[in-house]
Formats: C-alpha cells, sequence, structure tokens
C-alpha cells in the first residue's frame, strides 16, 4: 500500500475517495478478501459451505478440519452459517418482523357468526291451579366488526330466529295457547366515533409505528452483530496469517543458525576458528528454539480463536499464506457522513428514538377524557301464521330502530394514565438524549479508528524499508565474517536485527488489515464492503433454518 501524501479533513491523512459504490472503494484489496455476494449469500441460505470449500480445496465445519489453506470467503461464509450471535439476531429481526405484522393485522375487519338454540318451562297460576309454560327458539347470527385509521368502530349485525311458545294467557282457566311459530329478523349498525381518547390517525397507527420501528432496530441490531463477527472473523484471520508467518520466520532463522553452528564446529575443527566463538552460535540456536516454541504455541493459540468463530475443529486450521494489499482507505468527510447517515448504531438509536416517541403519544393520548359519540341504526321484521298473506308486514313495512348519544369516561383525580404518561415522556428525553450521545461517541470512534488506520497504513513502507536495510546489513555481515574482518556476535546481532525487522514488517502489514476493517466496522460500512447490508441472505434465513 502506497504511504499517503496529502492531508485531509481534520489534518488527517486524505486517501482514496469512498465513493457510492463500497466496493470500488477498496480496490487496494487482493482477491483474498474479495467475496461475491452471491457466494455468501449461497453459504449463508443454502449451508453449503462445505460444498463451496471443497470446490476450491478447503473443508470447514464443527467435525471436520481443513485440508487446504483457509480463504477469506469460506472463513466468512463458515461464520455468518454458524456464528449464534448471527443467528440470535437474525431471529430477532424475525420477532420484530411478526410483532409489525401483528400490529398491522390489528385493525383487519373481524367476521362473527354464531348459532344457538333454546328451551325454557316455566310455570304460572291460575284460578285452577298452577299451569306449565314453555318456550323454544333458534337463533342465527352474522356480524362484521372494523375500526377504521381514524378510530371510528363500526359493527353490523344481523340475526334470524324462529320461536315456539305454549302459554296461559287467561289466569281464569288452565288452558293453554300455542303460539308460533314466528320469524323475526333483526339488522342493526353501530358506529363508535371516539372525540377525544383514541381519535385521530396518529393515535390509532401509534402501535402499528411502534412496532415497525422496532422493526428497524432489530435490523440495525442484526447488521451490527453480523458486522461485528466479519470485523472479529477477519481480525482472527490475519492474527492467525501473522503467526503463522512469523513461525516461518522463526524457523528459517533456527535453519540457518543450526547450518552456522556446523559451520563454525567444522573451523573450530580445522583450528580456524576460537571454540569461544563458536559458543555464540550455539547460544543463537539455543534462543532460537525457544522462540520458536513460543511462535508455535501462538499459532495455536490464533487457531482455537479463529475455529471458535467458525465453529470449526482447530486441528490442522492454516489460511492462505498470500501476501495481502492492505485495502486504501476512504476520505474522512465521506466516512463521517456515512457513519452517521447509516451506522447501524445510529440506525438503531434512531429506531428506538421513533419508539419513544409513539410510546410517549400514546401514553399522552391515554390520559385524556373518554369522549365517544355512539348511534345505531336498524330495521326489525317479525312473521307469523296469522291472516296475512306470504311476507306481508303490519303497516307494510319494517320496524325502525334508532338510537344515540355520548358515553363520558374519566378518573376522579390521579390515575395510572397520568404516571404512566410521565414516564413515556422521561424514556423520550433519555432516547433523544443517547441518540446524541451515540451521533457523537460514532463520530469520535471514527476519527480514533480512521487516524489509527492511517498510521497503521504509514507503517507499511516504513516496516518495508527497515526490513530491507537490516537483511542488506545481514548479509554483509555474513561477507565479512567469511573474509575475516567481522566477528560471529556482529554477525548474529546483525541477523537478529534482520529477524526482527522482517516480523515488524510482516506486523504492519496485519495491523494495517485490522485497523482497515476496525474502521469499516465503526464507520458502518463494514457490510457495504462485502455487499451483505440488506441482503435476502440476511434477511430469509429464517426460511433456510
Amino acid at each position: 500500500m502506497a504511504p499517503p501524501t496529502s492531508r485531509g479533513h481534520h489534518g488527517l491523512p486524505s486517501l482514496t475517495n469512498l465513493g457510492t459504490n463500497p466496493m470500488e472503494s477498496f480496490e487496494g484489496a487482493t482477491h483474498t478478501e474479495v467475496v461475491p455476494r452471491s457466494l455468501l449469500v449461497a453459504l449463508v441460505l443454502a449451508g453449503s459451505t462445505a460444498a463451496s470449500a471443497a470446490a476450491q480445496g478447503t473443508t470447514v465445519g464443527p467435525a471436520g478440519a481443513s485440508t487446504a489453506p483457509l480463504r477469506v470467503a469460506d472463513a466468512l461464509g463458515a461464520a455468518l452459517q454458524a456464528n449464534p450471535s448471527v443467528r440470535a439476531s437474525l431471529f430477532e429481526v424475525v420477532v420484530a418482523r411478526e410483532a409489525t405484522r401483528a400490529t398491522e393485522n390489528a385493525r383487519t375487519p373481524v367476521f362473527r357468526a354464531s348459532m344457538d338454540g333454546t328451551y325454557r318451562e316455566s310455570f304460572s297460576g291460575t284460578a285452577d291451579g298452577a299451569v306449565l309454560n314453555d318456550a323454544r327458539s333458534v337463533t342465527a347470527g352474522l356480524g362484521l366488526d372494523w375500526t377504521s385509521e381514524v378510530g371510528t368502530t363500526i359493527s353490523i349485525d344481523l340475526s334470524t330466529s324462529a320461536s315456539w311458545r305454549t302459554v296461559n294467557r287467561d289466569p281464569s282457566t288452565t288452558t293453554s295457547y300455542a303460539i308460533g311459530p314466528n320469524y323475526d329478523t333483526q339488522l342493526l349498525a353501530t358506529v363508535r366515533q371516539p372525540l377525544m381518547r383514541g381519535r385521530g390517525r396518529d393515535v390509532t397507527l401509534a402501535s402499528e409505528r411502534s412496532a415497525r420501528a422496532g422493526a428497524e432496530a432489530a435490523r440495525a441490531n442484526r447488521d451490527l452483530a453480523v458486522s461485528g463477527v466479519i470485523r472479529d472473523l477477519l481480525s482472527a484471520y490475519w492474527e492467525l496469517w501473522y503467526a503463522e508467518r512469523a513461525l516461518e520466520v522463526q524457523r528459517g532463522a533456527e535453519a540457518l543458525a543450526e547450518q552456522q553452528l556446523r559451520e563454525a564446529t567444522a573451523q573450530v575443527a580445522l583450528g580456524t576458528l576460537a571454540p569461544a566463538e563458536r559458543l555464540r552460535f550455539a547460544s543463537e540456536l539455543a534462543s532460537l528454539r525457544e522462540t520458536r516454541r513460543t511462535a508455535e504455541l501462538t499459532v495455536a493459540t490464533q487457531r482455537f480463536t479463529l475455529a471458535q468463530l467458525l465453529a470449526a475443529d482447530a486441528d490442522g486450521l492454516s489460511v492462505d499464506p498470500e501476501v495481502p494489499a492492505v485495502p486504501t482507505l476512504g476520505e474522512l468527510r465521506v466516512l463521517l457522513e456515512k457513519a452517521e447517515r447509516s451506522s447501524p448504531e445510529i440506525l438503531a438509536l434512531d429506531a428506538t428514538l421513533e419508539q419513544a416517541r409513539q410510546s410517549a403519544l400514546s401514553a399522552r393520548d391515554a390520559t385524556r377524557a373518554q369522549v365517544d359519540l355512539v348511534g345505531s341504526a336498524g330495521m326489525v321484521t317479525l312473521w307469523a301464521d296469522d291472516s296475512l298473506p306470504g311476507l306481508q308486514l303490519p303497516t307494510g313495512r319494517p320496524g325502525f330502530i334508532v338510537s344515540g348519544g355520548l358515553e363520558i369516561e374519566l378518573p376522579l383525580g390521579s390515575s395510572a394514565a397520568d404516571a404512566q404518561r410521565a414516564q413515556a415522556e422521561a424514556q423520550l428525553e433519555v432516547a433523544q438524549a443517547q441518540r446524541q450521545v451515540g451521533t457523537l461517541t460514532v463520530r469520535t470512534a471514527v476519527l480514533s479508528a480512521y487516524e489509527s488506520a492511517v498510521t497503521a497504513a504509514e507503517r507499511i513502507p516504513l516496516a518495508a524499508e527497515s526490513a530491507s536495510v537490516a537483511e542488506e546489513l545481514a548479509t554483509a555481515e555474513r561477507g565479512r565474517l567469511e573474509l575475516g574482518t567481522s566477528t560471529p556476535s556482529v554477525l548474529v546481532e546483525a541477523q537478529q536485527d534482520a529477524r526482527e525487522a522482517e516480523l515488524r514488517r510482516l506486523r504492519a502489514l496485519v495491523d494495517a488489515m485490522v485497523a482497515v476493517r476496525d474502521l469499516e466496522h465503526t464507520a458502518g460500512v463494514l457490510l457495504d464492503r462485502f455487499s451483505l447490508r440488506g441482503s435476502a441472505g440476511l434477511s430469509e434465513v429464517r426460511d433456510a433454518g
């Protein structure tokens, strides 16, 4: 990666401008970190990590170990499929989405139907004694309830019944008369319109808007969790890469020290080298063997860390040895704008703030008096076995029902709704303050991460130059020793400096890789880097799980 040559916003180096297409803004990345969206979506949806990795000669899974170096694409696919925190955040989105559906369907028209039959007996007293009366009826009814967006409740009921009675109509005798069958039908429409509490679209739709904000918060938290997993996965991947390369450096140095010790031993036998000078090579070899063992432990530890994120077996796990090209950075101003606009943390805080607003709106409405205008209108008919032909009714029309009035409900004194309103308004103030704090926190974190990434990037050419000079010096000292103008101590020291400089060069590469990915995560653009924000693979895992 070329060192930055200009200074941008806030006095920090301004590198490649971050355009609208995040993939175009990181053209410096090698193919080891370019992961097609289609591949990751397929891995997440179909669980085809093993098949995809097998196509590249790699096997990653809970029960198996790597049979070939692991590439970034395989690692990301396995982590997104197996990581528990990712799955938890995905299903939290499903929960929030279903909650939204529940509130949206709360105003769906409700159809009602009923049918029942009744048989009832009673006694009546007459001059000649008690008489048994009975009544029988069969009733069927249909109804429809619906609530509009402005709070109006409309109910329509249609009922019909058939009845028969046996009743004593003359208390001076015990004679009973059979009446019926009588058939009646009633159609009634009832409208209730809130005038204060529960009135208006804002109040009626508050629960739906709150649920939608909850779903947005769940999606933002999902993106944050997935971005965090990707950041941790890439960090662990490149830390293992460094550990393996450092082990190679240590083994190379150890092999060179063994060769030099053999040559020194031969020179001592020939009498051309003092025995004390040979001990300097022997001491260096012993030190390198100790250092190599420590490097092997570091490799094992990093394998365990990466295997945990992959939910895989650490045995035989290794990464692609290809040297990475560090992705270029975007312009700080653009990164800050993207972070404040689309960072998952900011989006989650915005959604929480919207939920608090809707809760405060509902709480304020609940403290208002309930004043409802209620009206009903309908008609009723009755047909009986009488002298009127067919379905003809008395007076030639059905009977009408009309009613209307006001219903008022209000507490006598302070109520629970007053306390709930105060609580909701306090929570709104908290959410507003948290939004402001979140903006400042994200901005500060981006500035800090950008400075760290720029510093890490600037170290790469410096470390490379230092390693080159140190290697040239070590080569020169080996030549001088062969000519007899140097000593083993000076050579060993020069080789130590060259080895440490090479390790610093490798460390600078990895630090830059990790710093850039941490910056992208902090700025909320890491998912864009891999074209994963809002992808079907993350949204529809429920269907695959």
